[in-house]
């Protein structure tokens, strides 16, 4: 009686092993996904952006890193825009602001990049005016209406005495590695007519500053 017992035994436990060697292999780990982001190292979102990068100070750009691009990006564009304008009023050093309506959105356009290789994750600190990547391009940001320098970084600059203004980088991740029609006296409204339909993704940074 325990002769056909240990065989069956034996059998059970040859099943068992070979049902566990074909079992299937548990996956492999997937990397964890990361979201497109956009950060600095001068500053963290919501906080106070340095004099350095303002109208105050040197002027120039500051540093911006970005990560978690999706696939298929083909090139990247970038804006800086001030939503807390006041247009249409009388402000100290200004004096009267152009009527509300003069710029897309009521938006003040401090900058605009096109062009950014999708091999890139930054832009050094200082890269405008005067040092940015090759195959860049500066449309025309809003700072011809003050006289100033329409094709590259203009920084935070809000009128004294006025409550400190949101100032708001927009990276787009772009599924074409130029945008047509885009030159360097293409204004917001152009830029942005040009992204329609090619925008896979974006990324904002919003930093304040005031007097």
């Amino acid at each position: 009686m325990d002769g056909p017992l240990v065989v069956r035994a034996m059998v059970v436990v040859s099943l068992s092993g070979l049902a566990a060697a074909c079992a299937p292999a548990e996956p492999p780990a997937q990397p964890e996904s990361r979201p497109f982001s956009l950060t600095s190292p001068a500053f963290v979102e919501s906080s106070v952006i340095p004099v350095r990068y303002s109208g105050d100070g040197d002027n120039v750009s500051p540093p911006l890193e970005w990560r978690g691009a999706p696939s298929g990006t083909q090139s990247f564009a970038l804006v800086l825009v001030d939503p807390d304008v006041p247009w249409g009023q009388t402000v100290a050093v200004y004096g009267e602001m152009p009527p509300p309506g003069t710029q897309p959105a009521d938006f003040f356009i401090h900058w605009i990049v096109t062009g950014i290789p999708a091999t890139l994750t930054s832009l050094p600190d200082g890269a405008s005016p005067g040092n940015m990547p090759a195959g860049t391009l500066e449309p025309a940001n809003s700072f011809a209406l003050m006289g100033g320098m329409p094709n590259q970084y203009g920084g935070p600059a809000p009128p004294p005495g006025t409550k400190a203004h949101a100032y708001r980088f927009v990276l787009y991740a772009l599924d074409v590695p130029t945008l047509t029609g885009v030159t360097l006296a293409s204004d917001f409204t152009a830029v942005t007519s040009a992204m329609a339909g090619h925008v896979l993704a974006a990324a904002t940074l919003t930093g304040y500053f005031g007097h």
